[in-house]
């Protein structure tokens, strides 16, 4: 046979490849979207759950955290005014930390629905769906943020910057000419915390399974130790005998603290990301070892 033949034949062989290859990536896309509409109608269920009490019910928590929100700027802006030591930061810088830890609440202190999952039981049904539980769980949480974003944190920011209190600008004064870079280290920062604080949550969930008829009450705890100790609260360069600097450098601080710090220009970007990176390694290896060994438990005792 002539050589134009096995020219051609080889032609045919290297198109019916390179299309089969495109045909796989194509399909492969489609399985991804529609795994990703999966989780979008999780978020979005979860999303819509948070309205089950009504809306009155709903906005009387948020009125209350703005009420707190506003009790906590007027001591902060007291005491500088009495000319207390603000711990090396001016009153804006510590007004503007105190707004972003009000307004990220949820996202820097990470409660996803498994603790709460296993105590009513419904721990099982989440086995019962064609989704990862772990990301099933991530889902719902972000999901569960959404209202408040909306209700809470979008409407207290404005309300804040009409005050002159606007983060936005603060941060461009405390950055210069780099806050594109601060700003993206800000982002980095955050989604670091984030993702520390789920971690750090299926440990919890994975650990209460032992306490059994206790697990509310030690959820409760387990809260409130979080809100402390991440600086959350109160800015660890406000804590005397040096407490701060060893805060900061436990798991805790890396899921609050170590993100505003970046935002009002008073931390170190490298050293902080670096540890919520550190911390993220080794929680998360944890955060898998333990949920996997406590499946058995958290399916018979919370089905």
């Amino acid at each position: 046979m002539p050589a134009a033949f096995f020219d051609v034949m080889s032609a045919a062989a290297s198109l019916g490849c390179v299309a089969a290859a495109a045909k796989i990536r194509i399909l492969y896309f489609v399985s991804e979207v529609f795994k990703m509409r999966k989780y979008l109608i999780t978020m979005r269920l979860s999303a819509s759950r948070a309205f089950d009490g009504g809306l009155l019910y709903i906005l009387s928590g948020y009125l209350l955290k703005s009420a707190c929100l506003f009790i906590l700027l007027m001591l902060w802006r007291a005491l500088a005014q009495q000319g207390a030591d603000l711990g090396g930061l001016s009153l804006d810088q510590l007004l503007t930390y105190t707004l972003l830890a009000a307004i990220f609440g949820e996202q820097l202190n990470v409660l996803t629905p498994a603790t709460t999952a296993f105590w009513e039981g419904a721990i099982i049904s989440r086995y019962m769906r064609p989704l990862p539980v772990l990301a099933q769980l991530m889902a719902e949480t972000v999901g569960s943020w959404l209202p408040g974003l909306l209700l809470y944190s979008v409407p207290t920011l404005i309300i804040a910057a009409s005050a002159g209190l606007n983060p936005g600008i603060a941060f461009l004064a405390n950055a210069g000419t780099g806050f594109p870079a601060r700003g993206l280290l800000f982002l980095i920062s955050l989604l670091l915390a984030m993702a520390l604080g789920f971690a750090m949550d299926f440990i919890f969930a994975s650990l209460v399974i032992y306490v059994k008829n206790a697990s509310y009450q030690a959820y409760q705890i387990r809260r409130a130790i979080v809100s402390l100790f991440s600086g959350a609260l109160i800015p660890f360069t406000l804590l005397p005998w040096g407490m701060g600097r060893v805060f900061e450098l436990l798991p805790f601080g890396s899921t609050a603290s170590a993100p505003l710090l970046i935002f009002v220009g008073t931390g170190n970007p490298a050293r902080l990301i670096c540890l919520q990176i550190i911390w993220n390694l080794i929680f998360w290896a944890a955060a898998l070892i333990l949920f996997r060994r406590s499946e058995e438990r958290l399916v018979s005792y919370g089905g």
